[in-house]
This record gives structure tokens, sequence and C-alpha cells, in this order.
């Protein structure tokens, strides 16, 4: 059975208008109405709970401050606290990044995994499509887009014989091209290459990037057709791109047929994307194209082709271009998760775990010393590489500190949200610019932005934004620390300070968990006042402070919390923080079990 679009769309005027609609009676509950005619709306939340809209303003010498579009005065980005951006998603021409950086509790950084050596990894087209290097004592991990495994990547900068056939005169060209180098460019009058997979996928995504010509021939088809193994012999679904037609159409053989939208042609560069699995989602930069039931069996072929129907000439010169082809499984890790901090540790797809020292990563393939001998792991068998701690303060970053959030692909999905902590440098049209203390300066673009959270005004240099596991017992579901395993009752962690600014207030900065708490309602809490099961800091030999006075909720899921430190404990040079748990009085060797996610010192350099 097959099924085949019209020729346009007709109804998304209406669409559009009712969707205006609804966020202008939405906005006008919370208190102001979105400005109409504009694409992206910011906003504040007043101390009523209504919502002011305008805009961020300004810059790092005067200030920056949100400025209403009803003309009330501006108010300072730390009066605000928090800005929200709304607005179209992210291009959904630009896929979904592949990797990702962790850099401690929630922050992230997404793109194409360009290179990792000992001193830093690089991402390609990551934020507003420009490469980011990140030094290698801020990442925690480097991990694929979570509950996916690579399957096939194709930049067709060559084809291997070994895994594409040919028929006719598909080549590779300089141009047009999306990434790389070089396109498959498949020319009108009949021609064809073909993927066969090593191994059936049963359930995954795919993304295919192809350069519609737009120009008009009868006759002339190109298409994407991929071909799945049925229980009764192979159906298929096939994406067509016919030159003597307005609209894309989809054909689908097997006794499922698949409900199709509308979808114009357009020139230029468009994703196809298809998720498949037990349902078939295609969709177009990101508009649904067909969906339906799945084909009942796994992928097998993938197959991008031009055929001639009728006895039209086909017009010289004219050709399809694909390029940026991605195909992963869907599928989460399984088996337990073991931590040798000490070392590199990756994690693969099926659930087993390899230890060693890294020795270089790319695109292709992770490279470990492991036992003595070299060991190269392809990325369609590693789900994550975890990187050994790291021995390395953070560049001083200083000004308003704030965290930023954005999109870094398409749809809504939380897990696909890059966000940074660091200082605000510039605000401008275009993008914003923040100085991250392992990233470098970054360029975020503005239409990506989502949230912005206003730490304070100050210095901030992170010590370590690696996990620990203090305490004297493995933690269990449903509360499990990363890691689970304890590491004792002491912490011990020496940085850097390039000089300690005259006149401002230093605070250890750290994320926790499942600290206990000083508080009258928490459990243990009269033990903690008591002395006991107390977590105590010290630095350069002094001790301070404890933990648990800071903690006035269970803290079942990460706080931030700021420990003042004395004038005179911190010096220029090199400086030694250190975290002493006590146990209980009737049991010395009973601790709390606590996460520590992450340590920073911070000077504030608001005035007195």
């Amino acid at each position: 059975m097959s099924t085949r679009i019209g020729r346009i769309a007709v109804s998304l005027g209406s669409w559009a208008l009712v969707s205006w609609l609804a966020l202008t009676s939405e906005s006008a509950a919370l208190g102001q109405a979105k400005p109409p005619g504009q694409a992206r709306h910011e906003s504040i939340t007043r101390a009523d709970g209504q919502a002011t809209y305008g805009r961020v303003v300004g810059d790092a010498k005067a200030g920056f401050r949100f400025a209403p579009i009803s003309g009330e005065p501006a108010v300072s980005l730390e009066a605000a606290g928090i800005v929200t951006f709304d607005g179209p998603p992210a291009d959904a021409n630009t896929g979904y990044p592949p990797m990702r950086v962790l850099m401690g509790v929630d922050q992230q950084l997404s793109g194409r995994l360009g290179s990792v050596d000992d001193r830093s990894i690089r991402l390609e087209d990551s934020t507003g499509g420009k490469a980011v290097v990140v030094s290698r004592g801020g990442a925690v991990a480097l991990t694929q887009r979570p509950g996916e495994a690579l399957v096939l990547q194709e930049g067709f900068e060559a084809l291997d014989p070994a895994r594409w056939s040919v028929v006719g005169e598909p080549e590779l060209v300089d141009g047009p091209r999306l990434v790389g180098s070089k396109s498959l460019a498949v020319p009108a009058g009949g021609s064809a290459a073909t993927c066969r997979l090593a191994e059936p996928v049963t359930s995954g995504r795919l993304e295919l990037a192809f350069h519609d010509p737009g120009q008009s021939a009868a006759g002339q088809q190109w298409f994407i057709d991929l071909l799945f193994r049925g229980p009764a012999g192979d159906e298929s679904v096939r994406m067509v791109l016919d030159a003597g037609e307005e609209s894309l159409a989809v054909l689908s053989t097997g006794q499922h047929a698949l409900a199709v939208q509308r979808l114009a042609r357009r020139p230029g560069w468009h994703r196809l994307g298809v998720r498949f699995g037990p349902e078939v989602e295609m969709a177009v930069d990101g508009d649904e194209l067909a969906r339906g039931r799945g084909r009942g069996g796994p992928l097998v072929e993938i197959r991008l082709a031009n055929q001639l129907v009728g006895n039209a000439e086909p017009p010289k010169g004219l050709a399809v271009h694909f390029d940026d082809l991605r195909l992963v499984r869907l599928a989460e890790a399984v088996g337990g998760l073991e931590v040798a901090p000490q070392v590199d540790d990756v994690r693969l797809v099926d659930g087993d775990q390899v230890f060693g020292r890294l020795r270089s990563a790319d695109a292709d393939a992770v490279s470990l010393m492991v036992d003595g001998r070299d060991v190269t792991l392809p990325w369609t068998e590693v789900a994550s590489l975890r990187f050994r701690r790291p021995l390395e303060t953070s560049r001083a970053v200083e000004g308003l500190l704030v965290r930023l959030e954005w999109r870094s692909s398409p749809g809504n999905d939380p897990r696909d949200l890059d966000q940074v902590e660091g200082a605000l440098l510039a605000v401008g049209d275009a993008a914003f610019t923040l100085a991250t203390p392992f990233a470098g300066d970054l360029e975020i673009p503005r239409d990506r932005l989502r949230r912005l959270k206003v730490i304070g005004n100050g210095r901030r240099v992170v010590i370590d934004p690696s996990r620990y596991h203090l305490g004297n017992e493995a933690s269990k579901e449903p509360l499990m620390l990363d890691p689970p395993w304890p590491e004792g009752g002491i912490l011990e962690r020496a940085f850097t300070l390039d000089a300690i600014p005259q006149g401002a207030a230093a605070s250890l900065v750290l994320d926790v968990e499942q600290v206990v708490g000083e508080a009258n309602s928490l459990a243990f809490s009269d033990l903690v006042r008591k002395g006991e099961i107390r977590t105590n800091v010290s630095i350069n030999g002094k001790p301070f402070d404890y933990l648990n006075r800071y903690i006035t909720t269970k803290n079942e899921t990460p706080d931030r919390i700021r420990l003042p430190i004395p004038a005179g404990l911190l010096r220029p040079g090199e400086n030694k923080i250190r975290f002493d748990q006590v146990g209980k009085a009737l049991d010395p060797d009973e601790l709390d079990d606590l996460g520590i996610l992450g340590i920073a010192v911070e000077f504030s350099m608001d005035k007195p």
C-alpha cells in the first residue's frame, strides 16, 4: 500500500492566528500582554507574580539592565533575578548535536566532537555554530545524546566501498555542502548510493540533510528510501522530492499506511528526521511530514537515489545534494556503575566499562591505554567517557555572574538544554557573550536563549567540578549518590589563586546533596546540634565552618550553599581546602553519606 501527499499546505495561517491569540490571552492573565509582531519575548516576574515584558540591555561597564516595553524605568539584572526568553525553538535544520561535555551540576555544552587530548576537548558546531574548546580540568564527562548510541555517521567526505554501493554517477563535490568539505551529489537521469547496514537497527533515529535545488523538471524524482525487514518480507518508507511537484511526497509499502502532512518544497538545505520503532515519525526541519505504525522489523538499508519517470530528457547539471547523515540506535545503558576516579572510564553501550588512560578521541573512536596496551573503541560501542578527576584550578571570571540556559537542538526535551555559568561580558541583538571558567568566552545566539539566572556580582574561581561521595556506606536507590561507593570521611583539594581582591568578601561555594541539616525538623538534626555526624571545613589548616548548618531542606536534590571565609585564610598562590567528617559519638565510624558536586571560591564585588 502506498500513500502520497498533495501539493501544498493551506491551513498554516489559521493555526498561526489561533496560536497568537492563545499566547496573548495567557500573557494578559499574567498582567501584561506580550508584544505583538515580535518573534521572541523576554520577561521578568514581578513580586506579585505578574510578568513584565521587555529586553535585556546594557554593558559590563555601565551595568546590565532589564528595560520594560511599557516605558517603566529599567531595573538592574541583579534586581530582576531571572529573565525568561520564549519564542521560536532552535532551527530544526541544525539537527541534534550528537555529543555533550558535562561540566558540573547541570552544566553542559553540546556539539559535534572534533578532538580530545590531554589538555582539551574541542566541539565543532557548538554555540552559534562555532567551535568551542573546553579545558580537560573542567570536563567531568563526554557523552552521546542520552538514550542514543551511534550506528552510522557519514559526512560524505569519501564513499567507503565496504559500506556504500553506487549505480550511475553519484559523486562527491565541493558544494553546496553543509558540513565538512564535500557533499554527495545525486544527478538527474538515474543514480543511486546504497548503504547496507552492518547490523539491523530495530529502534532508532535517522537524520539526513538534503539540498533542494528549487528547479522544476518534469519526470525527475529523488528519494531517501529506508528499507525494513518485515515478517512478511521487506517493507520501505520513502521520502520523495519530485522536481515536477510543489510539495514533498511520502511512499510506503506494507500493510500499515502512514498519515501524511503536506509540506511545500523550498530551495536550499533541509533536514529530514525519521524516528522508527513501534511507530514511524518523519519530519522535515521539525515540521511533521508523516506518522504511523512501524514497519514490523528492523532497518537494514538506506538508499539515496534519483529515478526518471517518463521520457523527459534529464536537465544537465540538475542534482540533489546530501550531507551529514547520522543514524543512532535508541537504547538506554544497562548494568551497574563502578567508579575509579583516578583513571579514565569508558562506559560501553551494553553497560560494560573499560578503565584506562585516555590517549585521544575524535568523532569516530576513543583511544585508551589499558594494562599497557593500546585499545581503540568506536563510538558505535561507547556510550560515554568519564574523565579522571582533574588537578586544575579554573581561570577567574569576574563581573555579573549568571547561569545562561539555551536550546542546543530542536524540540523541548529538557535533556537538550545547554547551560553554563560565567560572567556576562556583553549583550547584543545577535548574541550574549559569557566568560566561562573552563570553556573560554562563549557567544550564545540570543534567539536560542531560554533563561538567565543572576548569581551575583563577583569573581569566581572553580576549584573542582567533580563529584565526591563522602561517608561510609554505598548509596542505594532511590537516593543514589554519584559515585555510589563511599570515599571515606576526608576530602582534600589544593588550588591556586593569582590574587586576593582587596576588600572583597570571600565565600566557599559548594553544590551538595544528602547532607544532614541542622534544622529542628530534619532527621538526625539533634545529633548535628550536638556536634555529631558533621562535615567540618578548613582552609590552609585552619577550621572555620561546617556544612550542616547551611542545610534547611531534605537536600535530596543538589543545593548550592555558601560558607563565608574569614579574612586572612586565603592567600595568593597555593591554598588547600579540607573536609573532615565526624561520626556518631557512640559509633565514630558511622558518617553522614553525602555528595559534594562542585567546589568554587567566589569574591563578592558588591559595595558594602
